[in-house]
């Protein structure tokens, strides 16, 4: 995978970041749950409480997760600094709904990448691996998912090639 080098300025007194972008092995599956973990956290508390924090390592997301790892049509990918894991993406082949006209179709299925290390292209690189990877696979459309309050994201997204196509409203009752 694409090395990516950063050159900050000597008075920001950042040192320089040497990221890599790797295929996520079985391994790799604690620390891509932990980051998950991190991600439902966030979008739990700020966009949406029917996320769960800990999908990631209950047996459903445990067993998702494996599958996008091992599977040819599944992509999971770290960013590393100095060997130290700072972002990851999982994304996989999914099929087109039944109305579309597309053939084939892949979903970024969830991305992260810590705090302290946005806002330096790591998001960019992951996104450009995951399209890459598409591209090789024949996929004709990639969507994505963001908490429609998640407006940081969408922008990210957007500035990464992504439209706005779909709207999905939903409505909440009161089941006590």
């Amino acid at each position: 995978m694409e090395r990516l080098d950063f050159k900050i300025d000597k008075e920001s007194k950042v040192k320089q970041l040497k990221v890599v972008i790797e295929k996520a092995t079985l391994a790799d599956l604690d620390i891509i749950q932990k980051f998950n973990q991190e991600l439902c956290t966030k979008e739990n508390r700020e966009f949406d409480e029917t996320i769960d924090p800990n999908y990631a390592f209950s047996t459903k997301g445990e067993k998702y997760f494996r599958a996008r790892i091992e599977s040819s049509d599944g992509l999971s990918i770290l960013a590393k600094e100095g060997g130290v894991p700072v972002g990851y993406l999982v994304g996989g082949m999914v099929e087109p709904e039944y109305y579309r006209t597309v053939r084939s179709m892949a979903e970024l299925e969830n991305m992260y990448v810590q705090e302290s290390m946005r806002g330096r292209g790591i998001g960019g690189k992951l996104v450009q691996q995951f399209e890459d990877w598409c591209k090789e696979k024949g996929v004709q459309i990639i969507r994505v998912v963001a908490s429609a309050q998640n407006s940081d994201a969408i922008k990210f997204y957007k500035a990464h090639g992504a439209k706005e196509v779909s709207v999905t409203l939903e409505r909440r009752f009161d089941t006590k």
